[in-house]
């Protein structure tokens, strides 16, 4: 898809066509086997069926759309009543209308879609209405459904040069199952303990409990960018220039946290940083950031946002009063930064005793100076004093809270971190560490199955159990285990809960980013530095592990540790290419055969097998617990259809019985007469001998039984 994915594009059209399609035969199908109305809405039983399998499918947006158009279609045509007549009426009346209009005014030219929707429309009724009226005598028409979908079929090829705009009739779709797929969603997610062990992943801020997850695709956010998704550096070894791709971490209920970026710059400064070495680390960007299939509260920006802007208002706070869902959008300026910069490194293992006390012109003078933008478009002045008096205080004592720890967690915090010189070389002792410990998703929470990252308890709990025990898991557990160990080491710690979102090597206008991107990682408190995150996760490169190379040096700052469980991004035969490390390319053609369409096929089997054997079971419980007269009425009717079958068309039912006897083999028809007696006799008899006796069943039962062989 591009940029304008539904306008002009016919994917939805042609979707909802194959779906009302799909809806229709399976209607025709089950009316074999059940009433019409049943057989109306059993044939969109297998919608239900398709939304959970579509529901994740990214690739084509349209699918749930289309195919909520096409159920609906269905339903309503079933449910219009005296359909001929009305499409009689309706075809008298447009055909006046349009040639009135056509003779009188010109119109219907085809010059815009009102008029070719009309004349479409019109041909279809027409064609349905005339066909109904020559073949009605024999029942030989083709529904009115047929001819809907040669209409719908024509709509898709425009007569004016300008494509049809479909986006209305998608959005309204994709609205309505957006709102049905967060609440089963929220409701799979919070009662995942109750009914299983496993949750389908997705932005869920910090109730994420450990337990086994099924990784979705459904888009989430949005990303819009005029940015290059990737930096480019020469490469000593070869000599040639090389990309590496851009990694944006995204966080949820922060916001612009203003203390954290004076705090900042106050270290820069502290530090002597001019702008030619700032650049070396740092740059600002700017990206649009569009809310897709997600439900909440939190404002979901990249991490170190500077300024964020809803339209023209400033977005202030993390959290806000009202949910945000789809459509809301948000413009994000932040500052991105080299955490495996050498230059950077070298000044967070030796960080400042003291910062500076910067007036407020001096960090408009400074910022301005770094990187040619307005601090006061980002911070007023009485902000800046209050970001002033909140620097130091982000070490709240919750953020060294160990409640719910044991001894051995003590202890291994003290072995890992034995030997640092600095509470940044801890951090990455500590990193390191956990790396080693192996990526699944199929894991297990704390040992409490109620325990979640909202409480230092449940990180606890959480981290016990995954260090100790299974020793296997995902973000959730590495993340927990650095939060608690950090805080053992007497490092204030937090969890950032959002996505990490790896760019293709592409360049795009739009970026969508899945609900299996959706991440926690710790950030760890630097005193006199500020909020610093790092990625223990074993899947992901750790972020002193991905330089940008700016500062024409190695990115090896001489830092070592004992453990290291991660490979050299910049090798040239480990770079994944477009995308691949994410596996963001998506095979639409194996997703939908595999994922879709085969288990909706067997699904469909299934019903069909199971109406048709219960059917069958029905009309052998009915007949066996039948009356006499019950038993030889339906084997009689049984016979006749059986006959009328036989003679190709040559036999039609008039209501006499003989007819059906000449036409029966000839070997049979003695005892075909006797059934026919029976049955005149029960039928115009009157005492108590006109019931059948078991005899006259049992031979109508075999005459039956003979015909239908």
């Amino acid at each position: 898809m591009g940029d304008n994915a539904f306008a002009g594009d016919v994917s939805f059209p042609f979707w909802a066509i194959v779906f009302f399609m799909l809806f229709t035969g399976l209607y025709y199908i089950f009316r074999l086997f059940v009433s019409g109305i049943a057989s109306a809405v059993l044939s969109a039983v297998p919608a239900f069926f398709l939304f959970f399998l579509l529901k994740d499918l990214s690739a084509i947006p349209v699918l749930l759309p289309s195919m909520v158009f096409g159920v609906v279609l269905r339903l309503a045509i079933h449910f219009i009543p005296s359909r001929e007549k009305k499409l009689l009426y309706a075809v008298i009346l447009l055909d006046i209308v349009v040639i009135g209009l056509f003779i009188g005014k010109s119109s219907f030219t085809g010059e815009n879609l009102a008029e070719k929707v009309m004349c479409i429309c019109l041909a279809a009724l027409t064609l349905s209405a005339v066909q109904t009226f020559f073949f009605e005598k024999n029942k030989a028409s083709f529904p009115i459904y047929y001819f809907l979908i040669i209409a719908m079929v024509t709509l898709i090829f425009p007569m004016k040069k300008e494509p049809i705009d479909w986006n209305k009739v998608v959005d309204l779709g994709q609205r309505f199952v957006y709102r049905i797929e967060s609440i089963a969603s929220d409701v799979s997610y919070r009662f995942a303990s109750t009914f299983g062990d496993s949750y389908t992943a997705g932005y869920s801020s910090f109730t994420s409990t450990g337990k086994k997850i099924t990784e979705g695709e459904r888009t989430q956010l949005i990303i819009e960018s005029i940015d290059a998704p990737y930096y480019t550096y020469l490469d000593e070894e070869t000599g040639k220039n090389t990309k590496l791709r851009k990694t944006l971490y995204l966080a949820g209920g922060i916001g612009t946290d203003k203390a954290q970026f004076a705090e900042f710059i106050a270290f820069l400064y502290a530090n002597g940083t001019d702008r030619e070495r700032a650049l070396t680390f740092t740059e600002v960007s700017n990206i649009d950031l569009e809310y897709a299939y997600i439900d909440t509260k939190d404002v979901i920006v990249p991490s170190r946002a500077l300024l964020v802007t809803e339209g023209e208002k400033k977005v202030r706070e993390g959290v806000s009063e009202k949910a945000h869902r789809k459509g809301y959008r948000i413009s994000v300026k932040y500052l991105d930064i080299d955490y495996a910069s050498p230059e950077l490194t070298s000044m967070l293992k030796d960080a400042p005793t003291e910062l500076p006390k910067l007036t407020y012109d001096e960090v408009c003078d400074y910022v301005s100076g770094l990187w040619g933008i307005q601090f006061t478009e980002m911070m007023s002045r009485d902000e800046y004093e209050e970001a002033l008096a909140e620097i130091g205080n982000g070490a709240k004592s919750e953020y060294l809270d160990v409640t719910g720890v044991t001894p051995e967690l003590k202890e291994l915090a003290d072995k890992v971190t034995s030997g640092a010189e600095s509470d940044y070389d801890k951090c990455r002792f500590l990193e390191e560490y956990l790396r080693q410990y192996p990526y699944s998703k199929d894991a297990v929470g704390g040992y409490n199955s109620e325990s979640n990252m909202s409480t230092a308890e449940g990180m606890a709990d959480i981290a016990e159990r995954f260090l100790f025990d299974t020793k296997k898991g995902y973000c959730v557990h590495y993340t927990s285990s650095m939060i608690m160990l950090l805080r053992l080491s007497g490092i204030p710690a937090r969890a950032a809960s959002g996505f990490r979102y790896a760019f293709p090597f592409d360049r795009k206008d739009k970026y969508e980013v899945s609900s299996r991107c959706a991440h926690v990682w710790p950030e760890a408190y630097i005193e006199n530095v500020g909020w610093i995150p790092f990625e223990p996760t074993g899947a992901y490169y750790a972020l002193s592990a991905t330089s940008w190379h700016r500062s024409g040096v190695n990115a090896d700052d001489g830092w070592t540790a004992e453990y290291h469980g991660g490979i050299n991004p910049y090798d040239s035969s480990k770079i994944p290419a477009h995308g691949d490390e994410e596996g963001e390319d998506e095979k639409v053609s194996a997703l939908l055969a595999f994922k879709v369409f085969l288990p909706t096929v067997i699904f469909t089997a299934a019903i069909i097998i199971i109406l048709a054997l219960g059917v069958y079971l029905i009309k052998i419980l009915r007949y066996r617990y039948a009356t006499p007269g019950q038993k030889l009425f339906y084997d009689v009717e049984q016979i006749k259809k059986s006959l009328l079958k036989r003679s190709g068309g040559a036999l039609t039912d008039k209501g006499l019985l003989f007819e059906f006897t000449e036409a029966a083999p000839e070997d049979i028809r003695e005892e075909l007469g006797k059934v026919f007696d029976v049955f005149y006799r029960v039928v115009y008899g009157n005492g108590d001998g006109t019931e059948p006796t078991a005899e006259e069943n049992e031979l109508a039962f075999e005459m039956r039984k003979k015909l239908m062989r």
